[in-house]
């Protein structure tokens, strides 16, 4: 069983470089929210909004920004940003994470071409022809790595992951368990009565410190690259089609789908079951909220909502005018009366 790290307040403020004010005896073993903190927990204030909560909170400590008001009875640690020194204090009170020990298990099999030294290749791994696996990095129990597959140094790369043939994953690159990387496109033409499959002969190329969450796909290119940009986060079951293109320091959230040939930009936020139609551009800094599809090309900076996705302050008008159609309805069949009366009184005098 793994022991809890158990440390004190003033660690914490030590360790996010805060001002303590108050007891920093007391012992802390996890961090919560304010109205679920007890008294072994640190807490946080990432918004203002939050801070009525926090006279009520039994947390043993809370970081707060520096003009935060004192509350009394409260020891806090004043810090230049709460959520950031937040990610802090939960890395120091992380229990340890589970490694691969060094060097490659009995039960891995390992191409004579390959190159691993360095590595941690794990129980029951397949490593291909011709690949390269740089130091330090770690493919636990079950991952199948291709023939001619290049990963980059420091890379985790968790149970049952597939990594296919000819695939590039750069350095610090984390894929959580059962993620493919590189099938086949989806790309068939119809002929002679029958679906003719069309060879998807190129790559997948994930860029340095890019995290793919579980269950995710990203399929290779037909020819040349699918690409993930550097510093991108995608979530749990994503997929992404043959020949798509996707920015820097993305975030792409669950159930997401991206269709082939589609370019998302730099910076962009795609969340939860939404979508970017196939061979669409999607510009840099573009907000898509959840359930929503782009369908058509989408400048820079744009933020979106619907089905067909359109700008999100159109979107609230649409939807406003849709909760009065009841009553621009009766309004409607009111004026129609009134208007069959009028007739017909005209009919009458003349």
């Amino acid at each position: 069983m793994t022991k809890t790290k158990r440390i004190t307040v003033a660690d914490v403020a030590r360790h996010v470089g805060g001002t303590l004010e108050g007891n920093g005896d007391a012992v802390v073993t996890t961090l919560a929210p304010l109205d679920e903190a007890g008294p072994d927990a640190v807490s946080w204030v990432g918004d203002a909004k939050y801070a009525a909560k926090l006279p009520a909170s039994r947390a043993a400590a809370v970081l707060v920004t520096a003009d935060l008001p004192t509350s009394p009875g409260k020891t806090l640690i004043r810090v230049a940003d709460p959520d950031r020194a937040m990610i802090s204090t939960l890395a120091l009170l992380a229990p340890p994470v589970d490694a691969v020990p060094p060097g490659v298990n009995e039960s891995a099999v390992v191409d004579p071409t390959a190159v691993v030294d360095g590595a941690a290749v794990g129980a029951h791994v397949v490593v291909g022809a011709n690949t390269t696996i740089a130091p330090g990095t770690q493919l636990h129990a079950g991952v199948r790595v291709g023939s001619h597959v290049s990963i980059g140094a420091d890379a985790i790369l968790h149970p049952n992951v597939v990594v296919r043939e000819r695939v590039t994953i750069g350095s610090r690159v984390i894929i959580h368990a059962n993620s493919t990387i590189g099938s086949d496109g989806f790309s068939y033409v119809f002929r002679d009565g029958a679906h003719q499959k069309v060879p998807q002969i190129g790559t997948v190329i994930i860029e340095d410190d890019v995290e793919i969450g579980s269950n995710t796909t990203i399929d290779r290119a037909r020819s040349g690259a699918t690409r993930v940009g550097t510093g991108t986060k995608i979530d749990n079951q994503v997929q992404i089609g043959h020949n798509v293109q996707i920015g820097k320091h993305c975030i792409i959230i669950s159930f997401v789908g991206i269709g082939g040939s589609a370019e998302v930009g730099n910076y962009c936020v795609l969340a939860g079951r939404s979508g970017v139609s196939d061979h669409c551009t999607v510009g840099n800094g573009v907000q898509l909220a959840a359930m929503s599809l782009i369908s058509k090309d989408v400048p820079d900076g744009t933020v979106l909502r619907g089905n067909p996705a359109v700008d999100i302050a159109k979107s609230r008008r649409a939807e406003a005018a849709l909760r009065r159609l009841d009553e621009a309805l009766k309004t409607i069949r009111q004026l129609s009366r009134r208007v069959d009366e009028l007739e017909q009184r005209g009919r009458t005098t003349e």
